[in-house]
């Protein structure tokens, strides 16, 4: 991905770095609501059969709701990061294909997390403020195909419409800042 065009709803700065990568700064989601969210477009194809995505998270709706921090959907739930109830952080490639990392509560302060994945082997890990999860192994094999958004705050339910059906129990209330998607795994030592 060399670079992204942006659809921005509310106010933020972006900066685009090197071939293959998109980073942005803070997104401030203030509110439960069913309404605010940004969406990225890639101005390329984002068919990846490895990634890095990494993100600093802060909110203080912990324990009281599921909150989506990253959705890209195409037709499906591509690729989504979920802070659910339990607190776990899940990684859903495709519909019905998931697993979690059990971590320490996402709080007020800024945390930096950080998933990878592997398609050849199906190796996941999650890194937290610098440490790195036990290797899980989820969808060996399977690619993420290209053609479709990335939406922040936010995860569309209606797969036709793409920015309706957005439900306010959902939503994440909190700031986003250093987004970065690279389509290789990174090594622990540049994480």
């Amino acid at each position: 991905m060399d670079g992204c065009f942006l659809h921005i709803p509310v106010s933020w700065s972006t900066d685009i770095l090197e071939a293959g990568t998109l980073s942005m700064r803070t997104v401030t989601f203030p509110y439960q609501t069913s309404h605010s969210y940004v969406e990225i477009i890639p101005m390329m194809e984002m068919e990846l059969g490895a990634f890095t995505l990494c993100m600093q998270v802060a909110t203080e709706i912990t324990g009281k709701q599921k909150s989506i921090l990253f959705a890209y959907r195409k037709k499906d739930n591509e690729l989504n990061v979920w802070r659910e109830l339990n607190g776990r952080i899940s990684l859903y490639l495709g519909d019905g294909y998931s697993d979690s990392f059990k971590v320490p509560d996402l709080g007020p302060l800024n945390s930096h997390l950080c998933l990878t994945w592997d398609s050849r082997t199906g190796a996941t890990n999650l890194f937290m403020d610098g440490r790195r999860s036990l290797t899980k192994f989820l969808r060996k094999g399977h690619i993420i195909p290209a053609g479709g958004k990335v939406f922040l705050g936010q995860d569309p339910d209606d797969i036709e419409q793409m920015q309706s059906g957005f439900n306010a129990d959902e939503c994440l209330v909190g700031e986003v800042s250093d987004v970065n998607l690279w389509d290789s795994v990174l090594s622990d030592s540049e994480i």
